[in-house]
């Protein structure tokens, strides 16, 4: 049975560490939220296929596989560049911290894919994760740092990197190095040896493009569009809550409903 690509998540959050009253966006949290869900409901399609249980819906899935990546990666840039932006009137010395400490996280989200990694050596030897979506956000999040400042002028940068990574995606080679395969050269059938693959280009260009976004619908504590309040609503509340928890709920997900779906095909 062929193996499709995995749809997957990110886990950024805006909230800052030294302000625990700052504004939360909670339209952020929601549309994180319904990317969590629908990449659940993409992983559910995935493994109904998987363990011969239901044919895959190539349409439903191939949508999904469209949408909810592309959202995960911007929505890191919007969330980081909102953070920044609420450090702007602090002092020199806690916006550094703040740069840091982004640093840091990013370098959890990695470790956090090769944790990934060593339970797919174990689990999925044949297709193993070897630079998967959480190293891909881990070490966009770290390149992050140091593009954060040129706010509105990234734009240029990420259209060049999503341009490159769509060229470069297209020009397959053998036997690619662990350098080559960072920056998106990889062999044709790629798919065969991995389930999930993301690499920097052009999907950091996607990062860089949504700190462009988040620069120009955000300013410190304010947004720069009117919204209505809907975060009193019951089902928003729901959806804000899956957003807030995305790298809980992507790390934990993918075993409870393999382990329901085995358990099934035990009975």
């Amino acid at each position: 049975m062929k193996e499709r690509e995995r749809v997957n998540p990110i886990d950024v959050k805006e909230k800052s560490s030294h302000m625990s009253h700052s504004v939360r966006f909670f339209e952020i949290d929601m549309l994180r939220g319904l990317a969590i869900i629908l990449m659940i409901f993409g992983h559910i399609l995935w493994d109904l296929d998987y363990f011969g249980i239901a044919p895959m819906n190539n349409v439903v899935y191939s949508i999904i596989q469209k949408v909810v990546p592309p959202l995960f990666f911007l929505l890191v840039g919007v969330s980081l560049i909102v953070t920044a932006k609420k450090m702007e009137n602090i002092n020199p010395k806690n916006e550094r911290k703040y740069y840091l400490n982004t640093i840091s996280r990013g370098l959890k989200v990695f470790n956090l894919g090769m944790i990934l990694t060593i339970g797919s050596l174990i689990f999925i030897p044949d297709k193993p994760v070897f630079f998967g979506v959480l190293h891909c956000i881990g070490l966009s999040i770290i390149l992050s740092a140091i593009f954060l400042k040129f706010r509105k002028y990234n734009l240029l940068i990420a259209l060049l990197l999503i341009f490159a990574g769509t060229i470069i995606s297209q020009q397959y080679i053998e036997n690619p190095t662990s350098f080559q395969l960072l920056i998106g050269l990889h062999s044709a059938d790629i798919w065969s040896y991995t389930v999930d693959y993301f690499p920097l280009l052009p999907w950091f260009g996607i990062c860089l493009l949504g700190i462009v976004i988040g620069d120009w619908l955000y300013s410190g504590e304010n947004r720069r569009f009117r919204m209505p309040d809907l975060s009193k609503y019951a089902p928003v509340k729901i959806v804000q809550w899956f957003g807030k928890h995305s790298l809980t709920i992507y790390l934990l997900h993918q075993p409870i409903i393999a382990g329901v779906m085995f358990a099934f095909l035990l009975l």
